[in-house]
């Protein structure tokens, strides 16, 4: 496959006990659209039907990923591969684009491999190919394995362009790579063409949606150039896996973006046709056919299952890594608008060295580029460690990112946020990273505004639920993390407006939490009439009238119930019974101050791959209490400053950030002459934990009285 070349960095190389270091080419950083925010090694090691061989953080081919580099050493005077993952980039002119069984011999070095697999680009189904893991027979220097890539397509579907990966987690040494062809490939000679028109129902126009096309086998043709061209890190390509906490009607799991338009040639047959555009539509699944030198005309008019914006909701989308040259990219907002996210903040991803993914230079109003209603927006992820978490800024006048002396200084970049007029928060259900030490640093000074609580199909509520017993209000938020996790909009906000979009209202509205998460089931709920967000001021013993609904549309799963819940408990539960709309109310007596929400799940209910809607809350202070949760407030003071001695104390694991090839030695240095000096700032913490157990102690003699 094609690619650029551009700037180059050194490889530091580490001794071992096996064999003698050899040299192992510099580091192309290879990219067609940004920077490589992934580990990419192009490797010296040439191998028969092999056009290019890396080393990498990850292969896009089902194979783990690592973040550990590659060296090359000699092994019985053969020059191996020692680390976690090589992908492997088939020579175009030998394979490309096949359907058939190949062979792949490896030799490798049973000292230094433990258990991997091999991942392979594949016809049928979601395009990749996993082996069983293989263990290393021990015994001798050197073994050799054989195996079989079942429907081997070779069409560079990995990491920049590459069809094989070869993984061990915990690290292999590979040594030599042999490839054949079975040769049973039979190419098309009768063609035909389509032309898919993808219509909206309420205007008649076409719209950008996700197309999926399969033949009788369950293969995807290659999409055409009339499908847009998307990025994946630093890959352009125009075909993606639809993971599987991904709403999708057929087991054929490939698919591409349009336009609205679309035009290609495909052999002649029977097809299936998959069209999709995010959760408010029903999902086409239908099929057409093509015929030798004909052109077969394919209008899909997508039906609507409900109508967020006729009620004012409006989906975005906070964590979306997408590189813009321009602001007005037509390519980037249409994957965005295809999935019907109507807020995409495109996030610039830092760390201490740099950041990746980058935004043009205008921001604020600037970067905001607009088209039938659908926004994109630059936004920013960072500061980043794996010391304090990911953060995330949105709205900015201008990009805040601290220099490698000040990284450390969270509070510095959600201060000029706030002064920007920015909504700041932090990613990856304020768990991933360490991030509950950042955010036990910079809640208490009021800086937070949301946390990143829906993700990759999990809704991780317990580090934002302390913080609401603690009568902090920070809103919930929902982040794709594309493309590390999935499409943008697979989960997404719903912001709430009185009247159209206008995407300065859209961040007003968010930033007063009026917002619900969700991937998949909609909400609606208010007490006493006030929505997400507001808080509702009422003397001890008044009436609560709590009203919610919820529907979920059935192509994404079936409604399994409602949940309402008082601070982070379920109080009361109304099943689905088969339906997939329901309503509840119920009247509450405020003896106490406290937050109410409601959440909507569906079937799909494995913690790690749910279907989950999650609600704001509504602060209902009685008697101007707090609308903490009082027994608890003391444990989880302690558990909070737990965090902060943890911040001070815990050292610094080069590891747990993501790009540790370029990041390690100014993460150690820094830290090192920076923690000290965040001390003044934990006082100031910790001083405003023990106002809220003083406030406590307050209103405990009051309530005694």
């Amino acid at each position: 496959m094609k690619f650029d070349q551009r700037w180059i960095r050194p490889v530091c190389a580490l001794s071992v006990g096996v064999g003698l270091l050899l040299a192992i080419a510099p580091e192309d950083r290879l990219q067609a659209h940004g920077t490589e925010a992934r580990y990419v090694e192009l490797t010296q090691w040439k191998k028969p039907h092999f056009s290019r061989v890396f080393g990498v953080g990850t292969s896009a081919l089902g194979v783990p990923g690592s973040r550990q580099t590659i060296q090359m050493r000699i092994i019985e005077n053969k020059a191996c591969l020692v680390g976690n993952v090589v992908a492997l980039d088939v020579d175009d002119a030998y394979a490309f684009d096949v359907d058939e069984p190949v062979t792949l011999t490896l030799t490798y070095a049973p000292q230094l491999t433990t258990p991997f697999v091999v991942g392979w680009d594949k016809s049928g189904g979601t395009g990749v190919g996993l082996t069983e893991p293989i263990n290393p027979e021990p015994g001798a220097t050197l073994r050799t394995v054989t195996v079989t890539l079942d429907r081997a397509r070779l069409a560079g579907q990995g990491t920049q362009g590459t069809d094989i990966a070869v993984g061990s987690r915990m690290g292999l040494a590979l040594c030599d790579v042999e490839l054949t062809r079975s040769g049973t490939t039979k190419p098309a000679t009768s063609l035909g063409q389509v032309r898919l028109t993808v219509k909206d129902p309420r205007t008649g126009r076409p719209v950008p949606a996700r197309v999926g096309v399969y033949d009788e086998t369950g293969r995807a043709p290659l999409a055409s150039d009339k499908a847009l061209m998307l990025q994946r890190y630093a890959d352009d390509l125009r075909m993606l896996p639809v993971n599987d906490r991904t709403f999708w009607p057929s087991a054929n799991r490939q698919a591409f973006y349009v336009d609205g338009n679309y035009e290609g040639r495909l052999p002649e047959g029977k097809y299936e046709l998959v069209v999709t555009r995010g959760p408010e539509y029903r999902a086409y699944h239908g099929a057409f056919d093509v015929r030798k030198d004909e052109t077969s005309a394919v209008t899909v008019t997508l039906e609507r299952y409900a109508d967020l914006p006729g009620k004012g909701w409006y989906s975005g989308d906070s964590h979306i890594h997408l590189t813009r040259d321009e602001v007005a990219d037509p390519l980037v907002w249409g994957m965005v608008a295809a999935e019907d996210v109507y807020v995409g903040n495109l996030l610039e991803m830092g760390n201490i060295t740099g950041t990746h993914f980058k935004q043009p230079a205008l921001w604020g109003d600037a970067s905001r580029f607009a088209r039938e209603g659908h926004y994109i927006v630059s936004g920013q992820e960072d500061p980043r460690t794996g010391m304090m978490g990911h953060t995330i800024h949105h709205n900015l006048e201008r990009p805040i990112h601290l220099d490698a002396e000040n990284y450390f200084f969270y509070n510095r970049v959600f201060e000029q946020s706030k002064k920007q007029g920015g909504t700041s928060g932090f990613a990856h259900m304020g768990s991933g990273f360490n991030g509950q030490r950042g955010l036990a640093l910079t809640v208490p000074f009021g800086l937070v505004n949301f946390i990143e609580v829906l993700q990759a199909g999990r809704l991780f509520s317990d580090v934002w639920y302390r913080f609401l017993n603690l009568g902090y209000r920070i809103s919930p938020a929902a982040g794709s993390d594309w493309p590390y996790s999935d499409f943008p909009g697979v989960v997404r906000n719903y912001v709430k407006l009185n009247g159209r979009l206008d995407l300065d209202a859209w961040f007003e509205s968010f930033h007063a939490g009026h917002v619900y998460v969700s991937n998949g089931p909609f909400l609606e709920f208010t007490v006493n009439g006030r929505q997400m967000g507001e808080e509702l001021r009422v003397k001890r013993g008044a009436r609560l009238d709590i009203a919610a609904s919820t529907q979920l549309n059935p192509d994404v799963d079936k409604l399994n119930r409602l949940e309402l819940v008082i601070l982070g408990d379920v109080a009361a539960t109304v099943p689905a019974d088969g339906k997939d709309r329901l309503t509840f109310r119920q009247e509450l007596k405020a003896e106490r101050s406290m937050w109410i929400a409601v959440r909507a799940l569906g079937e799909r209910q494995d913690p790690r791959n749910m279907i989950i809607a999650h609600s704001a809350p509504i602060y209902v202070v009685v008697d101007g209490e707090p609308s903490w949760k009082a027994s608890a407030v003391s444990e989880l003071v302690a558990y909070q400053r737990a965090q902060l001695q943890d911040l001070l104390t815990a050292p610094l694991e080069p590891l747990d950030d993501l790009e540790v090839w370029e990041t390690r030695d100014l993460l150690l240095s820094g830290w090192e002459k920076q923690r000290s000096l965040l001390q003044p700032t934990v006082d100031g913490a910790n001083a405003l934990y023990q106002k809220l157990l003083d406030r406590l102690s307050t209103f405990s003699r009051v309530s005694q009285r």
